[in-house]
């Protein structure tokens, strides 16, 4: 479901409550990276939706200070990309 949220639902989302910071990748579970939670996280409170401004949480308190490092974390710009034919 993190994926699923994170890369592209566009919904009418007040709150992000974060149940767990870790997921299954497919090859174990880990943490999710400041990107990701980034990602997840803005999908709360959307321009032109009824909740302008969002919120995000996590359920567990021993989580809480990883969100926060997460998001005051600058994510560097990506500076170039490519497409290579298939």
């Amino acid at each position: 479901a993190s994926d699923a949220i994170g890369m592209g639902l566009n919904l009418s989302i007040r709150r992000i409550i974060f149940n767990s910071m870790i997921k299954v990748n497919g090859d174990g579970v880990v943490r999710l990276d400041h990107s990701a939670v980034k990602q997840i996280a803005g999908r709360a409170g959307r321009r032109n939706s009824p909740f302008p401004v969002g919120e995000v949480t996590c359920r567990d308190p021993a989580d809480m200070e990883y969100l926060h490092k997460c998001m005051s974390t600058d994510i560097p710009r990506i500076r170039k990309a490519g497409l290579l034919p298939t």
